[in-house]
């Protein structure tokens, strides 16, 4: 499925998303881990925007926890991808379809997609709509989790490219 802009729902946004929420989900398990923690903690902490009373209770999640959180962290990822997929085709029509620089502009613009989810997560919304990382994870394994997230979305166009 094709969109005007020439987005291509599976290509540019679903395995982007995907991709972005698996590696970033691996990160929030290995630095839950590296923090002490259990590697579902972390991954489980977004559960708090269902269960809210819950929040500090996912340090030892129940399955609805770690199911709720994956299933969360993953939309999210996926919704995430397509603002970073209309951000690529925004720009390359404003290119003119010049792609010369399509892959260091699809870095760019999966860095800038992330600093606008992190921006988005710790600032803009309420704390009852936090991702819940800073219940379980110091400061700079939350960066981690965000630079895998980013990685994510420019890790399907790098396979692509060295499949050529």
């Amino acid at each position: 499925m094709t969109m005007t802009l020439g987005i291509d729902t599976r290509k540019d946004i679903l395995w982007p998303g995907i991709a972005a929420g698996l590696l970033s989900t691996a990160a929030l398990a290995v630095c839950g881990r590296l923090h002490g923690k259990r590697a579902t903690a972390p991954v489980s902490a977004v559960s708090h925007w269902v269960w809210p009373q819950e929040a500090n209770q996912t340090a030892h999640p129940e399955p609805r926890h770690l199911l709720t959180g994956l299933a969360i962290h993953q939309l999210m990822s996926i919704g995430w991808a397509a603002g970073n997929a209309l951000a690529v085709a925004v720009a390359r029509r404003s290119m003119n379809h010049r792609d010369g620089q399509g892959h260091g502009r699809r870095i760019a613009l999966a860095a800038a997609t992330t600093l606008a989810a992190a921006a988005g997560d710790y600032i803009v919304v309420p704390k009852r709509f936090t991702p819940g990382f800073e219940y379980h994870l110091p400061v700079a394994h939350i960066v981690a989790v965000y630079l895998a997230f980013g990685a994510g979305l420019v890790l399907p166009f790098l396979m692509k490219r060295s499949a050529r």
